[in-house]
């Protein structure tokens, strides 16, 4: 027994001291880091009261539709927590799961990702966990470990050798601050220049167990009176095609949840490249106008949310 607790201790041990490590403000990321946002938004769900809209999932939201625009067309007072896909789906429900109260509607845009590989997330998970102090969210019965913590090592040694060095604006390239959120948790970045970008190829397979771990969170939400709600994601029409086969099995899947209202259509979010800023998933100005007026049109077809004019 006594052998065994030496071989836990040595293979568990770098990973405790990397926590406590990486938990010191010496070697805290620049103010300014994308992933950071996560705390503003907190804060700012934490101070909306009464009945809300609550969006839930990774950058394709942050870089998706105007909140604003929905919160004035539905009448109900909404808020955007999209961050980073990498965060992993579970996790991002998981941390938003304090700050929602009965009666509140949970629209989850997942990234299509989410149910092939990334629903226990990478190494943004632990910025996620870490600097939000939420050690629970490490670990679940709803999902596992995120991946890469030596990259995530790595960004935190990073960014304490800049800070030796007076290097300013790490982790700050254009559009990826925090400073570009606004005060309904949309990124907003634009007027600057396109880029160009690879489509996204063929997805492999549904992972069933994180479809069967999902469907075990909007039992868990519907258990505490929130009504959930799932929309899909803006996706570049030659990666959307790339996938299409993967993306008809998951929307069919997803549809036959009880407890969970699927408002969308897939193809109705196949876009074409021209509306993207960066990425597959990255919207332009013209792409948030045109995402955002379709998610309306299909929230406004909910009979239990108030219209707005």
């Amino acid at each position: 027994m006594k052998r065994f607790f030496i071989k836990a201790s040595i293979f568990v041990s770098p990973f405790i001291i990397g926590m406590v490590l990486f938990l010191s403000p010496l070697f805290s990321l620049p103010e300014n880091t994308y992933t950071l946002a996560i705390i503003d938004k907190h804060d700012a769900l934490a101070n909306i009261e009464g009945q809300k809209l609550v969006l839930a999932g990774g950058s394709s939201l942050a870089f998706g539709p105007d909140t604003e625009a929905i919160q004035n067309s539905i009448g109900l007072l909404a808020y955007n927590m999209g961050v980073h896909a990498t965060f992993g789906l579970g996790r991002i429900l998981d941390d938003i799961l304090p700050f929602l109260r009965p009666g509140d509607y949970l629209l989850i845009i997942p990234e299509y990702h989410h149910f092939e590989y990334l629903w226990n997330g990478e190494s943004d998970a632990y910025h996620l966990i870490l600097n939000t102090r939420q050690l629970r969210l490490l670990f679940s019965l709803y999902y596992g470990l995120p991946k890469y913590f030596y990259t995530f090592i790595t960004t935190r040694k990073d960014a304490f050798i800049a800070r030796i060095r007076s290097e300013k604006n790490f982790d700050n390239l254009l559009a990826d601050s925090r400073d570009y959120f606004n005060e309904f948790g949309d990124s907003v970045y634009f007027g600057m220049e396109n880029k160009d970008f690879e489509p996204y190829g063929s997805f492999g397979d549904i992972n069933k167990s994180h479809l069967n771990n999902f469907f075990r969170f909007v039992d868990l939400l519907h258990s505490r009176g929130i009504r959930v709600l799932l929309s899909y994601p803006n996706y570049e029409e030659q990666s959307f095609d790339n996938s299409a086969a993967f993306i008809h099995e998951l929307d069919t899947l997803l549809r036959t949840k009880e407890h969970l209202q699927v408002i969308s259509v897939p193809e109705d979010y196949r876009f074409p490249k021209n509306l993207f800023y960066d990425t597959a998933y990255h919207l332009n100005s013209e792409g948030r106008t045109v995402r955002t007026n379709l998610l309306i049109r299909d929230l406004k077809a909910i009979d239990t949310i108030t219209n707005g004019p």
